[in-house]
C-alpha cells in the first residue's frame, strides 16, 4: 500500500470531494497573516505597513501569497477580483489547480510561476503560466492602480475543464484545465497598500 513517502503527488480529483465541497468564497485569514489583512467579512485582502509580529529576515518579500477558502469543483463558477489598489505596481490575481499535497506556488510565491498555476497581471496585460506568458495584449489598468478581473470556470466532475479571463469586459483566450480539477482561486502581492476585493461570487454544481 502506498505510503506519502513512496509516491510522487498527484492532482486533487473532484472525485475525491463530494460536489457540495467548494468552500467559501473568502480570503483565507490564515494564510500569511504576519503580512496582510483580511476584512472583518473576509472579502479584502490588503498588504497594511509592516506588522510587529513580522519575523522574515527580509522585508519587504519579493512576493506575498494570499489565497482563498474556495475548493472549485464539480461545476460553473464565477466571480470578480475587483483590484482596489495596485500602488502601481505588479500584482498577480487568478487561481491554481490543486495537488493531493496542497498548492504549488512556484518560486518566491509568485502566482504564475508554478505549471498548475494561472495569473492575470494588469501591468503588462499578459496572462501568466509556469513563469511565462501565454496570453499577451489584454487591457492593462490604464491609472495603475484600480480595475477588475472577471475568472469564469467550467469544471466538470469527470471531464476536462475550461476557464476564462475577462478583463474590463474583455474575454482571454480560453485556459484548458485538467479532468476533474479542483481548483484554489487566489493572488499575490508586491507593495505595501495593494488591496484586492472578491465580489460577485456566483456557483453551481452538479454530480456530472
Amino acid at each position: 500500500m502506498d505510503t506519502p513517502r513512496d509516491r510522487s503527488p498527484s492532482l486533487l480529483r473532484a472525485g475525491d470531494l463530494s460536489a457540495s465541497e467548494v468552500g467559501s468564497c473568502a480570503w483565507n485569514r490564515e494564510h500569511n497573516a504576519e503580512l496582510l489583512d483580511v476584512s472583518p467579512d473576509g472579502q479584502t485582502i490588503s498588504w497594511p505597513p509592516r506588522k510587529p509580529q513580522y519575523t522574515g529576515r527580509i522585508y519587504p518579500p519579493a512576493w506575498v501569497p494570499a489565497s482563498t477558502t474556495m475548493r472549485l469543483h464539480s461545476g460553473a463558477f464565477r466571480w470578480d477580483f475587483v483590484v482596489e489598489e495596485m500602488a502601481e505596481r505588479q500584482i498577480g490575481i487568478g487561481f491554481m489547480v490543486l495537488w493531493d499535497v496542497g498548492p504549488d506556488w512556484g518560486f518566491f510565491g509568485y502566482l504564475g510561476a508554478s505549471p498548475t498555476a494561472w495569473s492575470y497581471d494588469p501591468s503588462s496585460g499578459d496572462v501568466v503560466r509556469n513563469t511565462k506568458s501565454i496570453h499577451g495584449g489584454l487591457p492593462r489598468f490604464v491609472d495603475g492602480r484600480q480595475g477588475i478581473v472577471t475568472v469564469e470556470l467550467d469544471l466538470p466532475r469527470s471531464a476536462p475543464g475550461r476557464a476564462h479571463f475577462l478583463v474590463n469586459g474583455v474575454r482571454a483566450p480560453t485556459v484548458d484545465l485538467p479532468e476533474g480539477a479542483v481548483v484554489l482561486p487566489a493572488a499575490c502581492l508586491l507593495k505595501e497598500g495593494q488591496r484586492v476585493r472578491l465580489a460577485g461570487y456566483q456557483g453551481a454544481t452538479s454530480r456530472g
